[in-house]
C-alpha cells in the first residue's frame, strides 16, 4: 500500500503500543498472582485500563488509548488457569491521524501458566473501524477491517516497598519490572512482533499518600517482516508521581534516546538511524 510504511512508522515509533494484546503496568497488575491463590471456579474478573502519550518525535500529538477486559476465568490447577473474555479498544489523537482513531471489539482468551508470574497464551478474535478516514477517497484504507492475533505475553515484578513511619519520607526502596510480548498479526502483513521492557528504579519521595519514583528504562522492538519501524531499542531515565498511592493513577515524563537495528529492508529508513525522545504521559488502571 502506497504510503503505508510511513504511517505506521509515525504510530509505532514513539514506544507507546496502543494496540498491544497485554499490559505494561506496575506490580498490582495482575492480582491474583500476587495473592498466590487460586480464583474461584468461573469466577467474573474485568480490567479498564487508559494512556495518552505526547511524543517530541510525534509533534507533539496527543494520543489517547483505552480497554476493557471483561469475561470469566476458570482454575484447573493452582498455576494453571483459562480466562475467557470480550476486548474492547478505542484509539483517539487530537490531530486526527485516521491510524489512531479506531475501534476494535471481538472474543479472545487466553491459558495461563502460572500465578507467581504473568505468562499467558493467548487469542483474538478482531473486528475494527476507522473512524477518521479521509471522505474524498483518497486512502485505500477500508474503514472496516477484521485481525486475527496469537501470541506469549509475560510480566514480572519486584517491589522492596515499606509502610512508611511518618507523612514525609525518602525511602529510596527499589522496585522494577519486565514485560514482553511476541505476537502474530494477521492483518499486518502476517507479521510477527516482538517487544520488551524493563524499568527499575527507586521509590523516592512520599507525603501522605503521594508518591514520586524515579527510574531508567529500555525498550525493544523487532518483528519477522524486518520493518525499520519494528526493530529498534530506546534507553533513557524517567520520573512519575502518583497522586495517591491506593489509586492506579500515574504522571510520567521520560527522556529517551534511540537506535534503529541495521537491517536491510524493503522500505528505506529515511530518519536518522539515532534520534532522541522526550515522552509525556498520563496513565490509569483498575481491575476486578
Amino acid at each position: 500500500m502506497k504510503g503505508r510504511p510511513v504511517l505506521l512508522f509515525i504510530m509505532l515509533i514513539g514506544g507507546f503500543r496502543p494496540w498491544s494484546p497485554g499490559l505494561c503496568g506496575p506490580p498490582g497488575l495482575f492480582p491474583d498472582a500476587e495473592k498466590g491463590g487460586v480464583p474461584r471456579p468461573w469466577a467474573l474478573w474485568g480490567e479498564f485500563y487508559d494512556e495518552t502519550t505526547k511524543s517530541r518525535r510525534n509533534q507533539d500529538n496527543p494520543i489517547s488509548f483505552s480497554h476493557v477486559r471483561i469475561g470469566f476465568r476458570k482454575p484447573f490447577t493452582r498455576a494453571l488457569s483459562l480466562e475467557t473474555y470480550l476486548l474492547l479498544r478505542y484509539g483517539k489523537d487530537l490531530h486526527r491521524d485516521f491510524w489512531n482513531n479506531r475501534f476494535e471489539w471481538g472474543p479472545a482468551w487466553r491459558l495461563r501458566f502460572s500465578q507467581k508470574i504473568f505468562l499467558a497464551y493467548y487469542m483474538e478474535f478482531i473486528q475494527g473501524q476507522y473512524l477518521n478516514l479521509p471522505g474524498d477517497g483518497s486512502q485505500t484504507v477500508q474503514r472496516k477491517y477484521s485481525d486475527f492475533r496469537t501470541g506469549l505475553i509475560f510480566w514480572y515484578g519486584w517491589d522492596k516497598y515499606r509502610d512508611p513511619v511518618s507523612r514525609f519520607s525518602l525511602p529510596a526502596d527499589f522496585w522494577g519490572d519486565a514485560y514482553s510480548d511476541i505476537s502474530y498479526y494477521r492483518k499486518e502483513n502476517k507479521n510477527t512482533i516482538g517487544y520488551a521492557h524493563i524499568k527499575s528504579g527507586i521509590h523516592a519521595l512520599r507525603f501522605w499518600k503521594t508518591t514520586v519514583d524515579a527510574y531508567a528504562v529500555v525498550y525493544a522492538n523487532a518483528d519477522t517482516k524486518k520493518y525499520f519501524w519494528n526493530n529498534r531499542i530506546e534507553a533513557g531515565p524517567g520520573s512519575w508521581i502518583r497522586p495517591w498511592e491506593d489509586l492506579d493513577l500515574k504522571f510520567y515524563v521520560e527522556w529517551l534516546n534511540g537506535t534503529f537495528s541495521s537491517i536491510k529492508d524493503a522500505t528505506p529508513n529515511p530518519y536518522s538511524r539515532k534520534y532522541y525522545d522526550r515522552r509525556i504521559g498520563i496513565l490509569f488502571w483498575i481491575g476486578w
